[in-house]
């Protein structure tokens, strides 16, 4: 998705690229450096506009990362689409843009299509957990450490957030259930899938396969769209020795 993103940008036309950066504009919200719950409304706005693609925009979507599990069915992760922002800062010396995401993690066995082949998983299965009616599913926690090493660049009296690649930390939160009671068809079945999910996500790299298509659309936006639409600057400030830190509270 970042490749296509980068290349539709390249092949449009000044006017029609300006016209394309006006057009994004509307979707994003400029806060200033004290203010958490602004850059948690820009984090959301720039999610469901940009983030996960915008056919009017030309971006495209964000697929689901769904990978082979066994001959007939697929495993998919999802839950970026309602990932919020929980941290953020913006450090130098060295220069870092760090954000922190939360989401609820989905883990759902899904058949596979002859039209939609499934990713390969970076370990293979040795042996595959049949499921005796409906397919297997799971619904976790997960959390996404993003941080950017990045240049500030100056280009026609404009300052650009040049970010760099990634360092990227994924955490998925999938509890021990070992403490239902077994007797309970409901409790014994949650364990059953709990153990389940566990297994599935051991065969993933899931920075680079689940979030990195979607992180990565936040550089190609910081590259086109002056610094000034995102962080506005108090009559002290400079772009150069802007910073702030926030995290959300427990």
């Amino acid at each position: 998705m970042y490749v296509l993103f980068v290349v539709f940008l390249i092949n449009i036309g000044f006017s029609s690229a300006k016209e394309f950066v006006d057009k994004l504009d509307r979707y994003i919200i400029a806060c200033h450096t004290t203010d958490f719950e602004c850059f948690k409304r820009q984090y959301k706005a720039l999610r469901d506009n940009v983030l996960l693609g915008n056919d009017k925009l030309g971006i495209p979507l964000y697929k689901h990362y769904v990978f082979e599990y066994g001959k007939s069915t697929c495993v998919k992760l999802s839950g970026l689409e309602e990932s919020e922002l929980t941290s953020i800062s913006m450090e130098h010396y060295p220069n870092r843009y760090t954000m922190t995401l939360e989401l609820p993690l989905r883990i759902q066995q899904v058949k596979n299509s002859i039209t939609k082949q499934c990713a390969r998983p970076d370990r293979d299965f040795e042996k595959i957990k049949q499921s005796k009616g409906a397919m297997m599913r799971f619904s976790g926690n997960a959390t996404v450490e993003i941080s950017f090493p990045f240049k500030l660049r100056k280009k026609k009296r404009e300052v650009y957030l040049k970010l760099e690649d990634e360092d990227l930390d994924v955490i998925l939160d999938i509890p021990d259930l070992s403490h239902f009671d077994m007797t309970s068809e409901v409790e014994s079945k949650l364990f059953e899938w709990s153990e389940w999910a566990y297994e599935v996500v051991q065969h993933v790299d899931a920075a680079q396969n689940f979030a990195l298509p979607y992180t990565s659309q936040m550089r190609t936006l910081m590259e086109h769209i002056p610094l000034r639409r995102f962080l506005m600057l108090y009559p002290e400030e400079d772009f150069i020795d802007a910073r702030f830190s926030f995290k959300k509270e427990i």
